[in-house]
């Protein structure tokens, strides 16, 4: 197959011009890892590795389904939660004991309540909502990863 008639490596549609050239669907799948650029995206700059396409050329369109569907296999596009009901199945959906947390403001402890939209830091004052919470456990299971 020549250089002007390549195809994508996932889904075998012929690579346009600008997908054969650009660095994003190359060079950097040739290491094994695609690093997303889209500017405005919750996921500028992060990286995934892609070991399965190593030296493999991806269409735009298959690049960006195998780089998101990556986050949602591990739940980072999970909806987030509006109560602290919520929280708790999310918590024992995630293998995760909790019954306090540092207030954001203050870093005192407060302890989670069982139901309710905020809970109220009795140290500061300060309203913490249970999507704050679930957000810095999405970062933690991030990091165990």
């Amino acid at each position: 197959m020549s250089a002007e008639t390549e195809a994508c490596a996932r889904c075998g549609r012929e690579l346009e011009k600008h997908e054969r050239k650009t660095v994003f669907w190359n060079t950097q799948l040739k290491k094994g890892y695609i690093r997303w650029f889209v500017v405005g995206s919750k996921y500028f700059g992060r990286r995934k590795e892609f070991p399965q396409y190593a030296g493999k050329k991806l269409c735009q369109a298959c690049a960006h389904e195998v780089f998101l569907g990556a986050f949602e296999e591990h739940g980072e596009n999970e909806k987030q939660v509006d109560d602290f009901a919520e929280l708790k199945i999310f918590l024992d959906e995630n293998g995760v004991v909790m019954s306090a947390f540092h207030c954001p403001k203050c870093d005192q402890m407060v302890d989670i309540p069982e139901s309710g939209k905020i809970l109220i830091c009795k140290h500061c004052g300060n309203p913490i909502k249970a999507a704050e919470i679930q957000k810095e456990i999405n970062k933690m299971i991030e990091k165990t990863n």
